[in-house]
This record gives C-alpha cells, sequence and structure tokens, in this order.
C-alpha cells in the first residue's frame, strides 16, 4: 500500500508542468488523491481584429487593393462615361440640304460627323434623277464598282471623298446611320460644267497691237498638262509658229491665256480662236477688225467700241426697212 502511494506521487509531479501551460501556476495539493482529478482548461483563440460593428466601404470600391486599382484607372479614362447612354446624332444641326459646287475633275469631300456612334453603322447612298438609291459605303467598305469613291474615318467625321468629278455626278448624296429610326443627312452636289470665255469682237487700225484674252472655267485639269493654243481663220497651226510679233502667255494653274499680235496689217483681219486642247477639248472664236488709216475718230488706243459700230448698222438697217416698206406701198 505504501508502494502505491508513492507511485501515484511520482505521476502527478509529472502531469503538473503541463498543466501549467495555458493556466498560472498552481501549488501542490496537500491531497495527491485530489491531484489526480484536476483536468486543464480549454484553450480559446480570439481574432483580434474581429469588430462587432462592420467597416464601411467606400462607394464603388471594394476591399481589394487590385480591384480598387482596375476601378480607378477605368474611371480615369472615361471621365465622361455617361456619353455611353447618349443616341448618336449628327454633330452640326442642319434643316435643308448641304449645297456643295464642284468643278469638273476636282475633288469633292462629303463631311459627317456623328457623336456617340456606338455600335451603330454609317452608310453612304446616292439618289439619282429617278429616286432610285446606289448603295456607295458601309462603314469603312466600299460597294460601289467606281473607284473614284473612297470612305475615310478621322475621329468622328465619316468622310466621303469622289475624285475627278464629271457633271453626270450631280445629285444627292445622303450620310445614313442605322438608328431606328434612320438618321439622314443630305447633301445637293452641283457640278459645273467647263466653258471657256474670250474677248469681244475688237476692231483696230493698221500698225496696233491686238490683245485678246481667253479663260477656261469651272475645270480642275488634276495631273494633266493643260494646253492651250491660238489659231487665225482656218490654219491648224499655232499662230505664233506662221507669224513674227507675235506673244502668248499661258497661266496653267488659272487656265488663262493672252495673246498680242503687234503691228497690225489689214491681212491680220479675220476670225481668232482660242483652243483647249488638253484635259479636254474646248474652243472660242472672236472676230477681229482691222482698219486702214485713222479717218475713224472713235477709235482710241487702237480699240474702237463696238457701241459706234452697232449704231451704224441699226441705222443702215433701218433705211433698208424703210426703202423696203416704200417699195411695196
Amino acid at each position: 500500500m505504501h508502494r502505491i502511494v508513492l507511485l501515484m506521487a511520482v505521476l502527478t509531479r509529472a502531469i503538473a508542468p503541463l498543466a501549467n501551460v495555458t493556466g498560472p501556476p498552481a501549488t501542490e495539493p496537500s491531497n495527491p488523491l485530489a491531484s489526480t482529478m484536476m483536468t486543464p482548461p480549454p484553450t480559446v483563440f480570439r481574432n483580434p481584429r474581429v469588430t462587432s460593428k462592420p467597416r464601411k466601404m467606400k462607394q464603388g470600391k471594394v476591399d481589394s487593393p487590385m480591384l480598387n486599382y482596375i476601378f480607378d484607372a477605368y474611371a480615369t479614362s472615361n471621365k465622361h462615361f455617361h456619353d455611353k447612354f447618349r443616341p448618336p446624332s449628327f454633330e452640326e444641326k442642319a434643316s435643308e440640304d448641304t449645297i456643295i459646287d464642284a468643278d469638273t475633275g476636282s475633288t469633292v469631300i462629303f463631311d459627317c460627323k456623328v457623336t456617340a456612334l456606338r455600335d451603330k453603322t454609317v452608310s453612304w447612298i446616292r439618289v439619282s434623277e429617278d429616286e432610285n438609291l446606289e448603295l456607295l459605303t458601309v462603314d469603312l467598305d466600299t460597294h460601289t464598282s467606281d473607284f473614284r469613291y473612297r470612305v475615310d474615318l478621322a475621329g468622328e467625321n465619316w468622310k466621303l471623298a469622289l475624285a475627278d468629278a464629271k457633271v453626270q455626278d450631280s445629285g444627292v448624296y445622303c450620310c445614313h446611320v442605322s438608328t431606328h429610326p434612320p438618321m439622314l443627312r443630305r447633301y445637293q452636289l452641283t457640278v459645273h460644267p467647263p466653258s471657256i470665255k474670250m474677248s469681244k469682237e475688237a476692231f483696230l487700225e493698221t500698225g496696233e497691237t491686238l490683245s485678246l484674252k481667253c479663260a477656261i472655267l469651272h475645270l480642275h485639269p488634276g495631273d494633266a498638262v493643260p494646253e492651250m493654243h491660238w489659231y487665225r481663220g482656218n490654219n491648224t497651226v499655232s499662230l505664233d509658229e506662221i507669224r513674227g510679233g507675235v506673244l502668248i502667255e499661258t497661266d496653267q494653274l488659272t487656265l488663262t491665256s493672252h495673246l498680242q499680235v503687234a503691228r497690225l496689217k489689214v491681212e491680220d483681219a479675220g476670225n481668232y480662236t482660242c483652243s483647249l486642247e488638253s484635259p479636254v477639248q474646248m474652243k472660242a472664236t472672236t472676230r477681229v477688225h482691222v482698219l486702214q488709216g485713222s479717218s475713224l475718230a472713235e477709235l482710241q488706243s487702237g480699240v474702237k467700241t463696238t457701241t459706234s459700230y452697232l449704231s451704224l448698222l441699226l441705222a443702215s438697217l433701218l433705211v433698208a426697212l424703210s426703202t423696203r416698206y416704200e417699195d411695196i406701198r
């Protein structure tokens, strides 16, 4: 019996240090049997970050550094993200057709600025004289076999370019946006045909200098080099090649030509023709009268006004008509 009590006392001393790990040191009980019945208290782990009230999150952000970074980057690059919800519209308001005048051979540019387009489609359509529709482009794709049409996007501006414009290209062009109902912006194009303008009939004396001017209107030569020549009568050789004292000055940019013939003779009278050979062919003719002597007082500075000539012609006609009327009576 004494040996059993001694063994229990040794075991109690061995267990005591383990029991003191989670609690304060305990005094050795006076009764060895009572110490064998004690159990260590349970270990409780507490999270010091847990509070009774949850933290408030800032609006639009979450408790994640990466997500907050993405949110800030999106908000910065989309300061006007509310524009996404605006319907598409034309930048410039127009209640009537936009009028465009162009010269033959020029390049015509149609501007169509569309804001807040989003997923809508922009098309260019031509309306013919019989109200038929011809699809030219859809977005940046060309849907016509006419290579002169080209579409380009510059910011929000859908530009339609028509190169080498011709008179038959005149008509209505529409910028179409695929909204519901569709949006349309109309352009009225007029391509003017080329024309030639020349000095009026001239009256001069022998020995004076003839001065004639010729101008080509509503023509854009493009890359072609314009050719203008002067002829007299039925000659097919340029005037400066068959007669001396001839000066021809031609401006290829403005398509104007100036002819000067010095020391006129009676045989210099006749029809003078200004001819455009390229890029198109057209010509104009004027009549030049060369009078011998200075008996006509109306001649001043080598040019006689047509008013006196017309007055004389009209008087002659009146005399002839009155004579004929007397014969009839």
